[in-house]
């Protein structure tokens, strides 16, 4: 039965069960109560047992050890003196130390309660000076007692009185180390625990925040750019459709082309499957028909260059490039007015670079949005430059007023894959 250290609350575990105790400490309480009871018992019965103990003083050590088995369970048990204020241990400690000296008043068998008091003092008291003092108190007593009951009187009892003091309150003291060293061990897991518990809600708001960025980009990339080109072709379809319904009826076949590339797009977001452009085909062949649909749809020489040898990319790397044809061409035909666009697709090394060049009027980069990276403020370019960041890639844009525009986007060969075996998003 230890005392446990001022900066930690201890909670003494109920005699009846109600509480659960958590620490070894607690759940040893019961057993120091038992102690107390054994030893007061037996002192008991030594003492009544003896034939030289008169029937007077017979009544009086049951009466006595009565009460004190009484005051111990009420202050100890029943109002759990480990929550309680030293004024209410003091005066707890005062009664027992009153009940135990006319006790020994009445036998010395009751010397060997002094057994548990040393653990009471040690344990009850809030403070390890309160706890020191209260146990030199108490050796002070023991002394005494012993002085008035022995015959004869001989130095060897007070000796080991003595000794005996010094060795509880050194075993109390290591134990009392060992005791707040747990406390802080404990203490430490349970902040652990809940660290980690912290960092579990912060990682899932995470993963949704980068989620909604991935979901907004292939929104973007897909369905947004594909409802553009539709409303382009519309808007020129009823331009043409009073005197050229030939070409009316041309754009209007783009448009539907156009809308049912969306809505396999759509349909992939459900099944969460990879671009519907890369579903039966390779990734030249995909931004082969980009190419096609860009020169179809806005009339300007647009084509398709390959160099290097090619090599076998992730799903991942396929898809990345050709959202940066797609983002490249979409911004070709809504803003740059060129005559002719060349995408190129080249394996240099360990890297795979695509260009995306046209010769249109081109703009100033210091200009857009106040973005020192000189990428354009709108979402495409910042969520195409975070999709290559995420797979160890970089994205540029070169351009000049009058001189046209060029869009850079380069990856590594080999993409690093997650824990868990999927490709980075």
């Amino acid at each position: 039965m230890t005392k446990q250290p001022a900066t930690v609350r201890h909670v003494e575990p109920s005699f009846g069960g109600r509480q659960d105790p958590v620490h070894a400490w607690e759940r040893w309480a019961t057993a120091w109560h038992g102690v107390f009871f054994f030893v007061l018992g037996l002192a008991s019965i030594l003492a009544l047992a003896d034939h030289d103990t008169s029937s007077s003083r017979r009544g009086l050590i049951v009466a006595f050890a009565l009460c004190l088995g009484g005051w111990y369970w009420w202050w100890a048990i029943r109002r759990r003196i480990w929550n309680l204020p030293i004024s209410r241990v003091l005066a707890y400690l005062a009664g027992a130390a009153i009940l135990w000296v006319l006790l020994l008043v009445q036998h010395g068998a009751f010397l060997i309660v002094a057994f548990s008091a040393y653990a009471q003092v040690l344990s009850f008291l809030p403070s390890r000076r309160s706890a020191v003092r209260g146990a030199v108190a108490l050796t002070v007593l023991l002394v005494v007692m012993l002085g008035i009951t022995m015959e004869p009187l001989t130095p060897e009892p007070f000796l080991f009185a003595v000794f005996s003091a010094g060795a509880a309150i050194f075993l109390w003291l290591w134990v009392t180390a060992i005791v707040g060293q747990s406390q802080e061990r404990h203490r430490l897991i349970e902040e652990l625990v809940a660290t980690r518990a912290e960092l579990g809600v912060a990682e899932r708001l995470a993963g949704k925040l980068e989620e909604r960025q991935r979901l907004a980009r292939e929104i973007h990339d897909t369905l947004a750019q594909g409802f553009i080109s539709i409303v382009t072709l519309l808007e020129t379809t009823d331009a043409k459709l009073a005197h050229d319904q030939a070409t009316a009826r041309r754009f209007v076949g783009q448009a539907l082309d156009t809308a049912r590339d969306n809505l396999a797009e759509a349909r992939r977001f459900v099944w969460a499957l990879q671009p519907e452009a890369l579903d039966r085909s390779s990734l030249a062949e995909a931004l082969g028909r980009l190419v096609e649909r860009l020169q179809h749809e806005t009339g300007i020489a647009a084509r398709l260059v390959l160099t290097g040898t090619t090599q076998p990319l992730s799903a991942q790397t396929e898809i990345a490039l050709l959202r940066a044809a797609q983002e490249g061409s979409a911004n070709i035909r809504k803003h740059a007015k060129a005559n002719e666009a060349v995408l190129t697709l080249s394996f240099v090394g360990d890297q795979v670079i695509l260009d995306v060049r046209d010769d249109g009027r081109g703009f100033d980069p210091t200009t857009l949005d106040g973005r020192e990276d000189g990428l354009s403020g709108g979402f495409g370019l910042r969520g195409l430059k975070a999709r290559l960041a995420a797979l160890g890639g970089v994205l540029e844009v070169e351009s000049t007023p009058g001189e046209g525009t060029v869009l850079v986007a380069q990856l590594p060969l080999a993409v690093e894959s997650e824990p868990n075996g999927q490709e980075l998003e």
